[in-house]
């Protein structure tokens, strides 16, 4: 090509030689045409020809506007556009181009500037490729659809706000509680005055996104101003407010929200109506209230103890009599539950504890004596210990008691009192950004014990609405009474979704997955399908692989293997790991759990639940040598009998 203006490569003016301009040319990442204004092509570089799959002869025997670009293309009247051009002016417009060869259609980004070309007037035309960034366009869009759907299905009012303060989501819950429909919101600041009087102010969500604490201090500083204990940069706030004409307390939390170069790029804002809490609060305040003070006048310390399986067992309420008779301060026995039991001889604590932990019935009375050494005065005191059981139905044994000094031969007229259960409902720490922060914190250069709390919230985010999702299912289906309504499934879809949930576990633990389909690696397109209920099937292979992987020795690999068999499908998910020899024979049983931190033992029990209801079975082979396999079989015919 010997066409470029004769530039020569002059040292003290720097101009570029004609092999310079060459080099320029066809190292360009973008294709490059000069061509006429009626599309005979004079010139292209490489990148030309590696775009549309031609040969340089082959390229130059076709019409530029005609050839390279897709029916009702601008460029398909070349001599329009030309008479629009000048030397001043440019053309920039988006289009969809085609190979000539293949016809594959793709598309792409057009500039186009009139240039000089071997004394003639010509059109130097730059074709960008945009396929990724069309297809990273796309992904966005549905992200943000599926983020807005998300929100929608979640109950508790929530806006998002982009870093310029301008609205980008507004859920269902936030339309119902403020009457504002979201496309009056949308593209704009948030109107205070949906929730204050008077002239227009930033919001809690604008100013957490400013970081202007003088101004959060001075809105919110008397408004029960916190930072949130669970999510990072959050504040929290409590205010009375009249909305929509109806006094309400409400419960603010906001907290920005960052890119994955830690740029703060906005922030998200949910607004609760704890009106119904607040006043249950306040109840409960005023019935713990009246409840110290009438057993401040007992002689002796009454109590309540909870016992259960699958929470923290302790007291949930100890009277100011416990500082008299025992020498404990009441509030330091709710924090430390062993300072009560360490101040009794070891045989007495024993049997105290056994006697708690073994009723599991309502009506059972339990009563024993025992004596405590008082180490200030060396005298012993007998203490009589007094306690009725009430079994409540979700399996939690409750414990009214009361302890009285028989020392002084002083009786204790049994307490006919209900003690109101204290609720523990702490909603401050909405489930979405639970999830979502800490996704965004796993992208992050975070260091390994940093790593480690993150993965630990993100899979508990997960693993409650996975439970949330699936908690009635599961006790209709435990009870034999849930009526499956199939559907075909991809199990393929299932694994690709699983994967991608369970990927920042795998990786902060260096382990990998591996899916095969009828021994061959798995892709996006195979198929294998089966009759049942995605939601179920999901979370069956959810807590096997989470099964698998919290088992999994680091830097192995998890291999899942897919087979379609005539009647069943058999899936084997193997990890190098090996079941305990303590819990082989009830692996599948409930509550039954091996070294877990966070472990509930239900996870593989559901997955039987599962199995079974889809009228399959899951079994496992285990050894130190070949490690673990489980091994799931579900028929692939709609009729279970």
């Amino acid at each position: 090509m010997n066409n470029f203006s004769s530039s020569r490569n002059d040292k003290e003016t720097g101009q570029l030689n004609t092999e310079d301009l060459l080099q320029i040319f066809h190292g360009s990442v973008d294709a490059l045409f000069i061509h006429t204004p009626q599309g005979k092509i004079l010139e292209l570089n490489q990148r030309a020809l590696h775009m549309f799959a031609l040969s340089r002869n082959q390229a130059l025997e076709l019409d530029f506007g005609r050839d390279f670009f897709a029916a009702r293309a601008p460029l398909k009247k070349l001599p329009s556009l030309w008479s629009g051009l000048s030397q001043d002016r440019t053309f920039l417009f988006s289009v969809s181009a085609r190979r000539p060869l293949d016809g594959r259609v793709f598309p792409v980004e057009v500039y186009m500037k009139k240039v000089s070309w071997s004394g003639r007037e010509a059109v130097l035309t730059s074709v960008r490729d945009i396929t990724r960034h069309k297809e990273s366009q796309t992904s966005l869009r549905i992200k943000r659809k599926l983020l807005a759907a998300i929100l929608d299905a979640v109950p508790i009012a929530t806006f998002v706000i982009d870093n310029n303060h301008n609205v980008i989501l507004w859920n269902k819950a936030c339309e119902n509680l403020t009457g504002v429909p979201r496309e009056e919101t949308l593209g704009s600041r948030v109107d205070s005055r949906i929730f204050y009087p008077g002239p227009p102010r930033p919001v809690l969500a604008d100013l957490v996104l400013e970081n202007n604490i003088q101004e959060i201090c001075r809105l919110y500083g008397e408004k029960n101003l916190a930072s949130c204990l669970f999510i990072p940069e959050a504040l929290e706030a409590r205010d009375t407010l009249t909305i929509r004409g109806i006094k309400k307390n409400i419960y603010f939390l906001a907290a920005p929200y960052r890119d994955m170069q830690s740029k703060v790029i906005g922030a998200i804002e949910t607004i609760q109506d704890i009106t119904d809490r607040t006043r249950v609060e306040e109840a409960l305040k005023a019935s713990e209230s009246r409840l110290r003070e009438v057993t401040a006048n007992i002689p002796g310390a009454v109590y309540q103890y909870q016992v259960s399986w699958q929470e923290e067992s302790g007291f949930n309420f100890v009277s100011d009599g416990v500082r008299w008779l025992l020498g404990l301060e009441p509030f330091k026995v709710l924090e430390d539950q062993q300072l009560f039991f360490l101040c009794m001889e070891e045989e007495t604590r024993r049997r105290f504890q056994e006697a708690l932990r073994a009723c599991c019935r309502s009506d059972c009375l339990e009563e024993f004596e025992f004596q405590v050494h008082d180490e200030a005065t060396g005298k012993m005191s007998w203490i009589k210990n007094k306690a009725l059981s009430r079994l409540r139905e979700d399996g939690v044994t409750i414990w009214n008691g009361v302890l009285t000094d028989i020392t002084k031969e002083k009786t204790l007229e049994k307490m006919r009192s209900d003690v109101e259960r204290i609720v523990r409902h702490d909603m401050k720490s909405p489930l979405i950004g639970i999830s979502g922060l800490a996704r965004l914190l796993l992208r992050e250069d975070l260091s390994e014990k940093q790593r480690g709390f993150a993965v630990t919230i993100y899979q508990s985010g997960l693993k409650l609405l996975r439970m949330i999702n699936n908690t009635m299912s599961l006790l209709q289906i435990e009870q034999g009474t849930y009526m499956l309504n199939p559907e075909e499934v991809n199990l393929v879809d299932i694994f690709y979704s699983l994967h991608e949930e369970f990927l920042p576990s795998a990786e902060n633990k260096s382990v990998e997955f591996l899916f095969r389909l009828e021994d061959k690696p798995m892709t996006g397109e195979d198929k294998a399908v089966i009759p049942g209920e995605r939601i179920l099937l999901e979370s069956l292979f959810a807590n096997l692989l989470q099964n698998a992987l919290d088992a999994s020795p680091e830097g192995e690999t998890i291999t899942v293997s897919v087979s379609m068999e005539k009647k069943f499908c058999v899936v084997d998910i193997h990890n190098k790991g090996t079941i305990p020899e303590s819990i082989r024979d009830k692996f599948f049983e409930r509550y039954v759990t091996y070294g877990k931190h966070y472990g509930t033992g239900l996870g593989t029990y559901s997955a039987m639940l599962v199995a079974r209801v889809h009228g399959g079975e899951i079994s496992f082979t285990t050894s130190r040598e070949e490690g673990t396999h489980l091994i799931v079989k579900l028929t692939r015919a709609e009729d279970r009998g």
